[in-house]
């Protein structure tokens, strides 16, 4: 990966363009699933933008992101109901690590999975993770091709759909402008 997410981790909520993100991924979340008492994993959850924003109204989240110096940026918001997870998403992990005990009914993961080099490996993950009825639901910033940060639509429902998730939908619900530009943000819902 290109990034060190350690080194960025400190100034990441900084940049006007990441707090505008979250607050639109969280906006269009409420609109597609009730999240009142909801068990959800945050997936790539960086600092938390995302988790303080569904803590007040879910049960309880597990916060999962591989960058040890984004969970500390995370443990300084002291979130009751969420726990942090420092590692990668991997089978082993949902095995042995008691945060994933249970099954979820949403997971989500903002601007995440178009920096995973396994994303097919990940939705495969997700999708054991999910309980039936539940949600996979994942934002990203939109490409024209397949690259670290960036993902088509076509790709992103042909990899939801091949491991097994029943109801797919991709769309570009809304643009964020950044310091390199204004970009579309491709919104993959993900129904079990």
């Amino acid at each position: 990966m290109a990034t060190s997410w350690d080194d960025v981790a400190v100034d990441w909520e900084k940049e006007q363009s990441t707090v505008v993100f979250a607050a639109k991924v969280f906006e269009s979340l409420q609109d597609i699933i009730d999240l009142k008492g909801a068990h959800i994993l945050d997936f790539g959850c960086g600092t938390g933008l995302l988790s303080q924003k569904l803590s007040p109204i879910a049960k309880d989240i597990v916060a999962l992101d591989s960058s040890e110096a984004m969970i500390e940026q995370l443990d300084k918001k002291e979130l009751h109901n969420v726990e942090p997870v420092v590692d990668m998403l991997t089978r082993g992990l949902v095995a042995m690590h008691p945060a994933f005990r249970n099954q979820f009914d949403a997971v989500v993961a903002s601007s995440v999975c178009s920096f995973i080099p396994n994303y097919s490996d990940v939705a495969d993950i997700v999708y054991s993770l999910v309980d039936e009825g539940g949600y996979f639901i994942h934002w990203d910033w939109l490409s024209d091709k397949d690259e670290v940060g960036g993902m088509t639509t076509q790709h992103a429902k042909q990899v939801l759909t091949s491991v097994g998730f029943d109801e797919v939908t991709v769309t570009t619900p809304f643009d964020v402008d950044t310091p390199q530009g204004t970009f579309k943000v491709l919104m993959a819902v993900a129904k079990k």
